[in-house]
């Protein structure tokens, strides 16, 4: 990680082993930026990492593991899953106002990638639903009706 006075950027090997050199922008002033954080296992990153030229790899790093969009998926292995924050996501999320896995990440500080996933997961259980809004998903509650009624 380059670091002056703030992170810069991340430089790393091409997972796919094609011996290209990333360079990973971490400055929003500087372009496009990828979100990045420590916690857990190593670094995670947000947005995945989507090379346009040379080997055109696709992936994700999330708690230091590399998870392989499209060509490479088979044998991918997900960080440990967290129930615990599942009540969380679900508070996070509104029923009338559908927020991103970024916005409910950030509203109780959590990695955007494990809220991503507990959100998908609460979509499947039918207590939430997703909506794909200028190319990006959308989460919200589902409202459960009123028991006392």
């Amino acid at each position: 990680m380059v670091v002056r006075a703030r992170p810069r950027s991340v430089i790393m090997a091409c997972p796919d082993g094609c011996g290209e050199t990333l360079v990973i922008n971490l400055d929003s002033r500087a372009d496009k930026a990828w979100r990045f954080d420590m916690r857990g296992e190593g670094l995670t990153l947000f947005p995945s990492v989507w090379r346009e030229g040379g080997c055109e790899s696709h992936f994700i790093l999330w708690r230091g593991h590399i998870l392989w969009c499209d060509r490479f998926e088979r044998g991918n292995r997900e960080p440990t899953y967290n129930p615990e924050i599942e009540a969380a996501v679900l508070g996070a999320m509104d029923e009338v106002q559908p927020r991103s896995a970024v916005e409910l990440a950030d509203a109780i500080d959590e990695l955007v990638w494990d809220v991503n996933r507990v959100a998908g997961r609460l979509v499947g259980r039918g207590l939430a639903r997703s909506f794909r809004i200028d190319g990006g998903w959308m989460f919200a509650r589902i409202a459960l009706p009123d028991r006392d009624t």
